[in-house]
């Protein structure tokens, strides 16, 4: 049987999400940190629509999410929709909904979506369309330090007896990360030194405005006020961490600004998060040289806080990384793509960014 389609421009979106329809079902398609970002985004119009919803039987079995991005072309900006947020219920799935929502997204965006932070199976329904090819490849680098395997394995917490084990194989993680640690030696260039911040300060949006054309989906102060502003993840727990299916709640979670200084002058920053342990680098915003330091950097905080899991999609610090691996317990390549649905050109000078896209959000 068919479903219906309903679909939520941005304009109706939050209305939408106070209506007694919406609360009645057990899967919100849409979390309320969402939607704030969604209606506060610079690059959003009214009238986009943003949220695609499956209902059979008035119940709803699949939707989508889309919110606004920019690329900056050789020919200008070009406006476009980024995927973020596909769900299926359980028992409808394998029935097409899914593209059938991607389909109704594409008309509606004239044809220009772009997605990136995708889970193996999202990313074959995507190619399966045959809209999207990839227009870059990170070549990045993922280390694992005091990892969790309680985290990773999905078998351990099927039982009391899974859950000890698991335990006691942390433990033991833990215990050989922390002697690798003691022996660890940081790098220091008495040249260069870093400040850490929360989020930018003047001094690093003046020096991001002036770069702003650099990055391909140009993201200036705006845009990152914007992000930093209205963030999806929250510490308070709420009705969204129970009912809404993708990332709304953390028991911890926290942006860094690094200032970078050579000679007491400031040479750029970049910018990472840390969720429940995993640390993730978003964009960097520096002269050529200095990716080295700011290798050592990372791995001296990873040392510090406990980083479970580390994952950088920049190529010239991951390189670094993998040439001196320690201490990290493991390190492998590790990198996504970024798909497009259009093709534009852009200049030779402007580059991709770790965060680019919803990675930045989650």
């Amino acid at each position: 049987m068919k479903p219906e389609i309903l679909k939520i421009r941005l304009a109706d979106l939050e209305s939408f999400s106070q209506s007694e329809v919406f609360k009645s079902w057990e899967t919100v398609p849409v979390s309320s940190q969402r939607i704030q970002s969604y209606l506060h985004n610079p690059a959003a119009n009214p009238d986009d629509v943003v949220l695609y919803i499956a209902l059979t039987e008035n119940k709803l079995v699949a939707f989508r999410t889309i919110f606004a991005g920019l690329v900056l072309t050789v020919n200008g900006k070009e406006r476009f929709g980024w995927c973020s947020g596909n769900w299926v219920h359980p028992g409808f799935r394998r029935r097409g909904f899914s593209e059938l929502l991607l389909n109704e997204a594409f008309a509606d965006w004239n044809g220009k979506l772009m997605f990136t932070n995708y889970a193996p199976n999202s990313e074959k329904l995507y190619l399966k369309t045959g809209k999207f090819k990839p227009i870059h490849q990170f070549q990045g680098f993922r280390g694992y330090l005091f990892v969790k395997t309680s985290k990773l394995a999905p078998q351990a917490k099927k039982s009391v007896f899974s859950k000890i084990i698991y335990r006691g194989i942390d433990f033991g993680i833990g215990v050989l990360a922390g002697i690798r640690t003691w022996f660890f030696k940081p790098v220091v260039n008495p040249d260069i030194s870093f400040s850490e911040l929360e989020f930018p300060d003047e001094t690093c949006y003046k020096w991001l405005e002036e770069r702003k054309n650099d990055s391909v989906f140009q993201r200036g102060v705006g845009e990152f006020q914007w992000i930093f502003g209205f963030p999806w993840i929250t510490t308070q727990k709420n009705v969204d961490a129970e009912k809404y299916p993708f990332s709304s709640f953390s028991e911890s979670f926290r942006y860094y600004t690094i200032k970078i200084f050579d000679q007491q002058t400031f040479a750029g920053f970049f910018i990472f998060s840390v969720r429940d342990g995993h640390l993730k680098t978003l964009c960097f915003f520096a002269k050529a040289g200095f990716e080295k330091p700011v290798a050592d950097f990372l791995k001296q905080f990873c040392v510090n806080h406990k980083i479970e899991v580390v994952t950088v999609y920049n190529y010239e610090i991951s390189r670094y990384l993998f040439a001196r691996k320690f201490p990290f317990l493991r390190a492998k390549n590790y990198g996504q793509k970024i798909y497009s649905s259009f093709n534009f050109d852009m200049a030779q000078h402007q580059r991709f960014q770790d965060g680019d896209g919803d990675v930045i959000f989650t």
